[in-house]
């Protein structure tokens, strides 16, 4: 497994005091030998009332047991050589674990933490009645996926989830990262009959130290970015290395702690304080939660993005160079670790961006489909300015949503730019950024031959919809299009809000076609998108830069957009101008 080591270095005297330990031939009922005779194979477990995975489980505590109780009779000296175990056996069949909603019943946990719930478990332990030679059953791999994602959701901290599989008599290690998989075979964990040989011994032996080892390794190099073993929600503090700052500035690197007691620097991160947010297995994501520290309010954002993207912390200190308006202030940022498996882990501490544009237009009047739609107006010509205002300085967001565009005192806020990405005829100083946030320039541009799939599928342009391989502004604000008219239409009451067929995610393909059909008929496609009526100058705004989407010399290009990936829509970028000119007019 790439990147993790599995053989643990033992000292010759170490292992020769082990093994004489665990093999001499005597009756005392508390020696290693006498206990381990207990479990030399599974046809001798099922004869002590066990069977299938109860038998093995048992036995598997045993090995454990025996380790550990070898390891204490050696001396003092003896025992320095092999580390503290900093895990337990914490969950049974009687005494499942809390929190979840899959059915994780065996884990190594934290001998610290007081609950037994999901934040404990460090590794899940799947069972097998049968060895697993070759390729892992699509059931049993689907478990483990699924105790592996259970755990990526819960636990903010993680890089990657171990999962521990014992088959038969034998143990596996299986990790899952970000978007990947590894399996280490350790060995076995009984013998194959009543008199052992030095062979049988040494699988055993190495299999045991294998095991001994990965539990002695704290969780800060094994599986998180700090140390949880005391507690994983807590008083957090952010510190960034003072050893690397240049003289007028911090490192942007920076070193988690979780402290007992709060401090000036310290912030509380609870579960029961996160935003609700999708975690998939593969790809970028994030754990936000709303968070205090000295008193104020904020969002915390602690993400996970490719090594080739661009860190969204420099993506807002562009924007913040550039003067763009509209975007949410940033008062800390940092990356916490450079490279694991091939993705970055960074972290913000942003403003509160206050509440979404269907909440906000619910807040302006009783319901009246007029009137909503009138208020929805100002958003909508304020989330094209900031997209064009982004655009002008070389940077393109990439990823417009609902999720995306909030509103607090009435202005708007367009956060999350991590898909972000800056153009190649960008005004900024990249060289600059690339030398603080450490990323190679070269490696964030577009591949031309591969289909550009970041954003929300509900939200993304016709083009990009079905595969289009280039992306630019107008593609932007076409996804901005579709945010508006989906808050207008979620303000309708429950009993008139049926479902629009505009607005109906089946496929991103079938999207793209309906999409492409409503739009062509400049009368119905409001209706389409669930609003049968609006104000004269909302239906002037959807029409203006419906216009500016989806006509070219007089030709309505959507239905060409939908069924040809490659077709190019042009920017017409004067026509834009234009168009925001007329807004501040009017």
């Amino acid at each position: 497994m790439d990147g993790v080591a599995v053989q643990p270095t033992l000292a010759d005297n170490t292992r020769t005091t082990i093994e004489a330990d665990l093999t001499r031939d005597t009756s005392a009922d508390d020696s290693v030998h006498a206990h381990l005779k207990c479990f030399n194979s599974f046809e001798a477990l099922e004869c002590i009332d066990l069977e299938g995975e109860a038998a093995l489980i048992n036995n598997f505590k045993g090995i454990l047991y025996m380790a550990r109780h070898a390891i204490a009779g050696l001396s003092s000296d003896e025992r320095k050589m092999w580390p503290d175990n900093s895990y337990d056996y914490l969950f049974g069949s009687d005494d499942q674990i809390s929190g979840q909603e899959h059915n994780i019943i065996h884990g190594v946990g934290y001998m610290k933490h007081i609950t037994r719930h999901i934040s404990s478990v460090h590794i899940p332990i799947v069972v097998q009645p049968a060895t697993i030679d070759d390729e892992i059953p699509d059931s049993v791999f689907g478990e483990m996926a699924d105790y592996a994602h259970a755990i990526w959701t819960c636990q903010s901290t993680r890089l990657f989830v171990p999962v521990l599989l014992i088959h038969g008599v034998q143990l596996s290690l299986v990790v899952f990262t970000r978007d990947k998989w590894r399996r280490v075979d350790f060995g076995s964990l009984a013998y194959t009959d009543n008199q052992p040989n030095a062979n049988a011994f040494n699988i055993l032996f190495h299999a045991i130290c294998t095991l001994l080892y990965f539990l002695s390794l704290p969780p800060q190099k094994f599986g998180h970015f700090c140390d949880v073993s005391r507690c994983i929600w807590g008083k957090y503090e952010f510190v960034h290395r003072r050893e690397l700052a240049n003289l007028d500035q911090n490192s942007v690197l920076v070193d988690v702690n979780i402290n007992d007691n709060s401090t000036d620097s310290s912030i509380n991160i609870y579960s029961s304080n996160r935003i609700k947010r999708t975690v998939n297995m593969r790809g970028r994501f994030a754990h936000v939660f709303r968070v205090e520290k000295n008193g104020r309010d904020f969002i915390l954002k602690l993400a996970w993005a490719p090594v080739d993207q661009l860190p969204e912390s420099a993506v807002y200190d562009a924007l913040k160079a550039a003067n763009i308006p509209n975007i949410p202030l940033i008062f800390d940022s940092g990356i916490i670790i450079e490279n694991s498996f091939g993705y970055r882990v960074e972290y913000l501490l942003i403003e509160d961006c206050g509440i979404s544009l269907t909440k906000y237009l619910l807040t302006q009047s009783h319901w009246d489909m007029k009137w909503m739609s009138d208020n929805a107006a100002k958003p909508m010509s304020q989330i094209v300015e900031c997209i064009y205002n982004a655009w002008n300085a070389g940077i393109l967001h990439r990823d417009i949503s609902a999720s995306n565009i909030l509103v607090k005192g009435g202005h708007i806020r367009i956060i999350d730019w991590g898909s972000a990405t800056l153009l190649e005829n960008s005004s900024i100083d990249i060289d600059a950024i690339e030398t603080k946030w450490l990323f190679k320039k070269e490696t964030d541009k577009y591949n031309k031959y591969k289909p550009d799939s970041a954003g929300t599928s509900l939200y993304k342009s016709i083009p990009v919809l079905i595969g289009a391989t280039q992306r630019s502004i107008v593609d932007d604000i076409e996804s901005a299009l579709y945010v508006v008219l989906e808050s207008v239409f979620k303000t309708r009451p429950d009993n008139l809000k049926v479902e629009p067929i505009a607005l109906r995610l089946e496929s991103e393909q079938s999207l793209a076609f309906v999409r492409g059909c409503c739009l062509s008929d400049v009368d119905y496609y409001r209706q389409a998108f669930g609003i049968p009526y609006c104000s004269e100058r909302f239906a002037w705004l959807l029409d203006t830069f419906r216009e500016y989407l989806f006509v070219r010399n007089g030709e309505y290009i959507g239905s060409k957009l939908a069924m040809q990936p490659f077709f190019e829509r042009t920017v017409e970028i004067q026509q834009l101008e234009r168009i925001l000119d007329l807004i501040d007019e009017r």
